[in-house]
């Protein structure tokens, strides 16, 4: 089987998978597709979906889900402008925070809160060394009982005004990332300045993080490892993928962009299609490979909106571009799918 194919036998489970969507996943494979993927040109198994999971195991949405479905619902008629994107984005950051902190940790966070010490806070990840974490700039040292952290993140949602956050960092092994939880005294020590221009209509800019702080080693985020940021993907990827097609169509019918009926057709097709994997979660585990497959096929139907001349507005194609580049680029999602599917 054909990669282009293992990709869309494993989507069409969960929905229809239209002409449209055949054509630009193989294109997108055939356009991403690197020298070892072409020199090994193996078969691969259909992308499948997680196991179902024992009915004494299966449980409805946890709180923070349903949060991030009830936001999801009617997206078409509200897209990610105004406080949408960072509604949606803070239940995630929420949800990932479930994952790796301890109770005394989400505690602590929320007492900031409760106290008015912290307004805003975020997961530091993009790092100015680069993406390899052996070029990563941001490095922590172990000093006793505390940690030194010497931080350069860069690209952050609204990381100017960030009053806390985890930091991802790399041990000065650089082995695997850590996340640390800089408290609002260390992180105020921090240079944070806004770097480009907003996207989304004004409503969101990134900025960069730098700088020195010292915390206790307790701030290491050590909750479930690896494995937890998988499922954490493996569950918001393609709930990002909704939002995005929601704001597509949101775009559409506000006469920003002119899709043909064939793309409309294919965003409703990949949304629908989002929707019941998410659904599916209820009773089945996540499937790290059909999210990346969705956000792939996501990717690719933001980038031939804009090179198809469907978006002619400069600063909604700049805005398609970076959310190709955000919860996984093409060439990421297409690396792990074909790592994960191969024959061996």
């Amino acid at each position: 089987m054909k990669l282009e194919n293992s990709i869309y036998e494993g989507l069409s489970q969960y929905g229809e998978v239209g002409p449209y969507l055949k054509r630009i996943i193989r294109n997108g494979v055939i356009s991403t597709v690197d020298t070892q993927m072409i020199i090994d040109h193996d078969d691969f198994h259909a992308i499948e979906q997680g196991k179902v999971l024992p009915s004494e195991q299966q449980a409805p949405f946890n709180e923070i889900e349903q949060n991030i479905e009830n936001l999801l619902e009617g997206f078409a008629a509200k897209g990610l402008v105004n406080n949408n994107f960072h509604a949606l984005v803070t239940n995630f950051g929420k949800l990932l925070f479930s994952f790796i902190a301890s109770d005394a940790q989400i505690g602590e966070v929320d007492s900031w809160h409760q106290q008015g010490i912290a307004q805003f806070g975020g997961f530091l990840m993009a790092d100015g060394g680069g993406p390899s974490i052996q070029q990563w700039n941001t490095i922590f040292t172990k000093d006793g009982d505390m940690l030194e952290l010497d931080v350069d993140k860069v690209w952050i949602i609204e990381g100017h005004r960030l009053d806390y956050g985890s930091i991802s960092a790399a041990s000065t092994q650089k082995l695997y990332p850590s996340s640390v939880l800089v408290p609002p005294e260390e992180f105020k020590k921090l240079t944070k300045t806004a770097v480009g221009m907003p996207f989304l209509d004004g409503s969101l800019q990134l900025g960069n993080v730098s700088g020195k702080v010292r915390v206790a080693k307790t701030n290491l985020l050590t909750g479930g490892g690896l494995a937890s940021t998988s499922v954490f993907l493996s569950k918001v990827r393609p709930r990002f993928v909704r939002a995005l097609m929601g704001h597509v169509q949101w775009l559409q019918n506000n006469e920003r962009i002119e899709l043909s009926v064939e793309q409309l057709l294919a965003v409703q097709q990949l949304e629908a299609i989002a929707r019941c994997y998410c659904h599916s979660l209820v009773e089945r585990k996540p499937s790290l490979p059909v999210a990346l497959a969705i956000k792939f096929v996501s990717n690719r139907i933001l980038l031939d909106l804009v090179i198809s001349g469907a978006v002619k507005q400069p600063m909604i194609q700049r805005d398609l571009m970076a959310f190709t580049r955000m919860e996984g680029s093409s060439y990421r999602c297409l690396f792990e799918i074909y790592s994960k599917t191969k024959v061996r």
